[in-house]
């Protein structure tokens, strides 16, 4: 009975799982239509089957129509770039930078062209709005966008399981009512008493993502060595801090209620218990502003609380599922979250683990063996997703774990509460420890693999099933043949005389990774934060744990911007560069530096590379002037690039007998400054390529110079509407657009 339970169950999720994987939305009717006529048939004969594929295509329906109603509740297109006035309530609470004030917008219910959410940045001075006040703005707004590689982070599928349905920024603004009494306003006052309590405290940000869930003021470098000790699960208003806080609520309930003989008697302590931690997981979650990750974990609690009461025998299984089952039937966007897969996931390997537990052991070997269970839980999906295993994390959780859960939080809760901030300053010494040893254990290795396939995650999964067994069954050996193909994979061979160029598409900038059978260069790498977003994705993605050469074509941010990021996770030996000596990034960096230069030339498998600019002669003060222009040619085709190069830099390259080129990376973004008409004439590219951002404020690349490129017969490419920019150069040219390859439905059109 029990499997038949969770198989219908686990047919429900998979007709879910089915549906965000389309390229594009179906019709409901079909899909609604086999549900029926699969659930008749299940009252003929083979019943549990037919009741399951019933279920498969309800699961796929149901998640059909809240997509098609979400992706309704979008900016319509005619409103892109109109600067519109609109006014409604700030709906959460704002994150300052240095560039302005990012927040989330709901519109008044009076304009049925905008969306029920937006994301408005306000660039000046930080502050200016507070979550509750109600504004009128003048907005320029945009349709969601993201940049599209291989490895990188889906923005644009956050934007729609956070029901964001346009971006935009702030031209001015008037507040129309001043500060509500709702509950952003409330988390708003108690992180501003945070602030005060703690004003240079350097782990403020850490005890505010504690109380009231928001991380923006957290600094990188701490986030980067919580990322690197696999802690970052525990910065937050998590799953976790939730059940234990829950769980220490009921016990000092239930611990109150039997020792006060009237309300013993007239009502069960442990049905109290159960009210009372359910009420303090609630409560927590409204801190956290009802976010969708602790949305998950109350629907859980409450699902197991509820049985609980029902005192009656459920296995725990059975929970698991339901509480999965509520959560998908509610958010069935929630199976695009690698965060939902981690968390249910680790919690249903304990669980399982902890079933197939034979006899009592020690409680020491309980938490080891509880530590063991999760982390081999989440290494296929962090495999899969990430590319690497940080081996110190059971370790770093082990003792991060009890510490900051059931120490930091309910002291940083009680704080809140506390008007002399002794509680929120112990809160924050107490973590200042812990990430002292969070920084010792940052020296231990972490272990990159080439990223595996999803589609080693079903057998990975049955693996980790049978290595939880108890010990003694032979079957727990299968489960290491299972997990192999984690470790196997293949990113197809570049042979010798072929080569790959990858442009990546890092907005408005520049990075192109070049890649021979036995060597890889990257030239420019975007302006921040795409060393973390895009470049080491990518490279991950291409199995690449070291780069033999960086090009740092000029002095511009959006060509060499991230590279210090960069180069602290991906060391180069070497960087060829056209910076100023005293250019801060060289202060960190003992690379060999050689300065780009006409005439540079190397072969890596028979493939040549060589610098045609800038060169001796060349004394113009611009960056622009100055930017390293590489050619790279099998053979039989050639690829230019000549980073933010001029009309001036371009005759000078006309006159040393450039030649046709294949491949361009058209210069300076496809700007009026550049691809002169003797230029594009010259060239003649079967391929003209423009790195730049949507909807960009410099309006590039502009519509002359594309028609130029087009009257020539080349094929006009932009990293904006295709992704990142795939070329496989051999004999012949083969071309990959990235958003292509890779489908989604929430992608929006961007051949426009």
């Amino acid at each position: 009975m029990l499997i038949t339970y969770l198989l219908l169950i686990a047919s429900f999720i998979c007709g879910v799982c089915l549906l965000q994987a389309q390229p594009s939305l179906p019709l409901l009717w079909p899909g609604l239509s086999i549900a029926a006529l699969f659930f008749l048939l299940s009252r003929w004969r083979f019943s549990q089957l037919f009741l399951m594929l019933s279920l498969l295509a309800l699961g796929f329906s149901w998640a059909n129509w809240r997509a098609q109603t979400r992706m309704a509740d979008r900016l319509n297109p005619a409103l892109e770039q109109q600067i519109i006035e609109i006014t409604g309530f700030v709906s959460d609470l704002p994150q300052a930078s240095r560039f302005g004030t990012r927040f989330l917008f709901k519109p008044d219910a009076t304009d049925p062209r905008l969306p029920s959410k937006i994301q408005l940045q306000w660039y000046g001075q930080a502050d200016r709005v507070k979550a509750g006040e109600h504004w009128r703005f003048l907005v320029k707004l945009k349709q969601v966008h993201g940049q599209s590689n291989p490895g990188s982070f889906d923005l644009e599928s956050w934007f729609l399981q956070q029901n964001i349905g346009a971006t935009g920024t702030v031209k001015s603004g008037v507040l129309l009512a001043e500060k509500s009494a709702g509950l952003h306003r409330i988390r708003a006052h108690l992180r501003e008493r945070i602030h005060h309590a703690l004003p240079d405290a350097p782990y403020r940000g850490v005890i505010i993502a504690l109380t009231v869930g928001d991380q923006g003021a957290i600094p990188p470098e701490q986030w980067q060595r919580f990322a690197a000790t696999g802690v970052t699960h525990l910065i937050s208003i998590s799953g976790l801090h939730i059940t234990l806080l829950a769980a220490m609520a009921a016990a000092i309930c239930n611990g109150l209620w039997r020792r006060i003989p009237l309300l013993a008697v007239h009502f069960a302590a442990q049905r109290a218990a159960l009210i009372a931690g359910v009420i303090t997981a609630f409560c927590y979650c409204l801190l956290a502003g009802m976010a969708i990750p602790t949305q998950r974990t109350l629907f859980m609690l409450s699902i197991a609380a509820i049985c609980l009461w029902r005192a009656q025998a459920s296995a725990i299984s059975a929970i698991w599922a339901a509480a999965l089952l509520v959560t998908v039937v509610i958010d069935p966007f929630a199976v695009l979250s690698i965060g939902f897969w981690l968390s249910y996931l680790t919690v249903g390997a304990l669980l399982w683990a902890g079933s197939n537990q034979l006899g009592k052991s020690a409680k020491w070997k309980t938490w080891v063996s509880s530590q063991a269970a999760a982390t081999l839980a989440s290494a296929p999906v962090l495999l899969v997703v990430f590319g690497q295993l940080p081996l110190v994390s059971p370790l770093a959780n082990a003792f991060a774990i009890p510490i900051v859960s059931i120490f930091i939080t309910p002291l940083a809760l009680a704080g809140l509460l506390d008007p002399s901030g002794y509680l929120l300053y112990g809160a924050e010494r107490l973590f200042a420890a812990t990430d002292y040893l969070l920084q010792w254990c940052t020296a231990l290795p972490t272990i990159a693999f080439n990223m595996p396939g999803p589609v080693t995650l079903l057998p990975a999964a049955f693996g980790v099933m049978l290595l939880l067994l108890p010990r003694g069954i032979p079957a727990r050996r299968l489960g290491l043949i299972c997990c192999l193909p984690l470790f196997i994979s293949s990113s197809g061979s570049i042979q010798p005389g072929q080569y790959r160029a990858t442009v990546l598409d890092v907005g408005q900038g520049l990075a192109v990774l070049v890649q021979t059978a036995q060597h890889q260069l990257l030239f420019d790498t975007g302006q921040l934060p795409n060393g973390e977003r895009v470049l080491l994705p990518a490279l991950r993605s291409a199995h690449i744990r070291q780069l033999d050469a960086l090009v740092l074509s000029h002095n511009d941010n959006d060509h060499i911007g991230a590279a210090e990021p960069l180069l602290k996770n991906m060391p180069s030996p070497l960087i060829w560069h056209s910076l100023p000596d005293d250019h801060p990034l060289w202060a960190s960096q003992k690379a060999n530096r050689q300065r780009c230069q006409t005439g540079t030339t190397w072969v890596w498998d028979k493939v040549h590379f060589r610098f045609i600019w800038p060169n001796e002669q060349n004394t113009a003060r611009s960056d622009n002037a100055q930017s390293c222009v590489l050619l790279i040619d099998n053979g039989q085709h050639r690829l230019l690039i000549p980073a933010d190069i001029g009309k001036h830099e371009e005759a000078r390259l006309i006159e040393q007998g450039l030649g046709e080129i294949d491949i361009l990376l058209v210069p300076h973004h496809g700007s009026k400054t550049s691809s002169s008409i003797p230029f594009v004439k010259q060239t003649s590219p079967q391929y003209a390529i423009y790195s730049a951002a949507y909807l960009n404020r410099f309006g590039h690349p502009k519509p002359e110079i594309t028609a130029r490129y087009a009257a020539a017969q080349a094929q006009n490419l932009r990293t904006d509407q295709t992704g990142a920019l795939i070329f496989d150069v051999g004999e012949k040219i083969k071309l990959t657009r990235w958003r292509h390859a890779h489908p989604h439905y929430w992608h929006q059109p961007t051949d426009h």
